[in-house]
């Protein structure tokens, strides 16, 4: 290695320690100075390639095409609204139809552009639409509006608890954060809340846990039981029954007797329900808001009660199935016993008179045997099996 002074060329073993530094300080004066000339042609560059994408971005936008076309539609929008949501009805019109579909394919062309997929929509129109403050996503739009109304809420009344009543909305946003945020606890899956906004959520102190209010104690069963005892008592007097349920059917579907003056009669059904039920629980012995006086009052004024599940139906073999099935069985028997009788009588006869015919004795043992043996008909009413049949057949030819 070497270094020139002038036109002499000196080896670096020949150079001195100071030489050698004095020289190198020199180049990297040099390289620095280099490095600051390439540093503002660069700012140079990147100025002129500012405007000149913002000359292509003001001169595109003018162009006469259906984006631009859209777009300035949705300048006019904000302006008449203050917002580039463009939410519909059905009563909407076309033009605010079609508006709104080209808004949402832009949020769908921008997810595929953060994605990769930069094919769909171009940086400058995503900077023309972010100068007019477009919402990519209506989801987080919603919440930080609902967000801002319900810390207004809190400055207000110094709760986060909303009634229902009063602001439907809010109240329905206010339950969903608490219930996403119990399933977040026990490991489910929500969607409902990020870091991010629970943050934000956090930060005006919002309060996760509900405490509700003690309810107010109900009234006792046997005021209860006495009221609605007397209507039922003023609805036999009126109707002459106690068919509450098939009464209210008919009131449902506006025949039969008119509806009753009485609202109160319409809840006769689930009382009736109620005191059946707590009937079955008072005869099996356990304790239940009924009394033997209650019982006793209820079935002399005409309540019919449930029958207890063990004993038998008539549609789980009760004392209707059984009686059928003796009847059965006793027609099978009378057809039985009667059917003998014809066979006796056929093989004293016609296995008599073929005996006298063919003169063969085994010939009669033989007709005899199919003829006692033959399968008796059915009775009448009831099915001829297929086999039954064919057997039949055979014996009468």
């Amino acid at each position: 290695m070497s270094f020139s002074f002038g036109t002499v060329v000196l080896p670096i073993s020949e150079l001195s320690a100071d030489q050698i530094a004095e020289r190198a300080k020199k180049e990297l004066e040099e390289a620095e100075a280099a490095l600051e000339n390439a540093r503002q042609h660069l700012q140079q560059a990147e100025g002129r390639h500012a405007r000149a994408k913002q000359h292509y971005v003001e001169t595109d936008i003018q162009r006469n095409c259906s984006w631009n076309n859209m777009y300035q539609k949705l300048l006019q929008y904000k302006e008449a609204e203050g917002n580039t949501l463009v939410l519909t009805t059905k009563d909407s019109t076309t033009d605010r139809k079609k508006l709104a579909k080209w808004v949402q394919n832009q949020r769908l062309h921008y997810k595929y552009f953060m994605n990769g997929d930069k094919k769909h929509i171009k940086d400058h129109r995503i900077d023309a639409l972010n100068k007019i403050g477009f919402v990519w996503s209506v989801t987080d739009q919603l919440w930080d509006n609902n967000f801002e109304e319900l810390r207004r809420h809190n400055t207000e009344t110094g709760t986060f608890d909303v009634v229902h009543k009063k602001n439907r909305k809010l109240a329905a946003f206010v339950s969903r954060l608490r219930t996403a945020m119990s399933h977040k606890n026990e490991g489910l899956v929500q969607q409902e809340l990020t870091d991010e906004r629970i943050k934000k959520l956090d930060s005006i102190n919002f309060t996760w846990d509900i405490k509700r209010k003690p309810r107010k104690t109900t009234t006792h069963h046997t005021v209860k039981f006495d009221v609605m005892f007397n209507h039922l008592v003023s609805f036999k007097g009126i109707y002459g029954h106690l068919k509450v349920n098939k009464l209210e059917k008919e009131w449902k579907k506006g025949i039969g007797a008119p509806p009753p003056d009485k609202k109160v009669f319409r809840r006769l059904p689930l009382f009736m329900a109620f005191v059946r039920k707590e009937q079955l629980i008072y005869a099996q012995g356990h304790a239940c808001s009924l009394d033997e006086e209650k019982v006793r009052m209820l079935t002399d004024l005409g309540v019919e009660w449930r029958k207890p599940m063990g004993e038998p139906r008539k549609s789980t073999g009760g004392e209707s199935t059984r009686k059928l099935k003796r009847k059965r069985v006793d027609m099978m028997d009378g057809h039985l016993q009667e059917n003998h009788h014809h066979v006796e009588g056929g093989v004293s006869g016609s296995g008599y008179h073929h005996y006298q015919e063919d003169g063969g004795e085994q010939q009669q043992n033989h007709h005899q045997q199919q003829q006692v043996y033959a399968p008796p008909p059915p009775p009448p009413g009831l099915p001829v099996l297929p086999k039954q049949q064919e057997q039949l057949e055979t014996i009468h030819c």
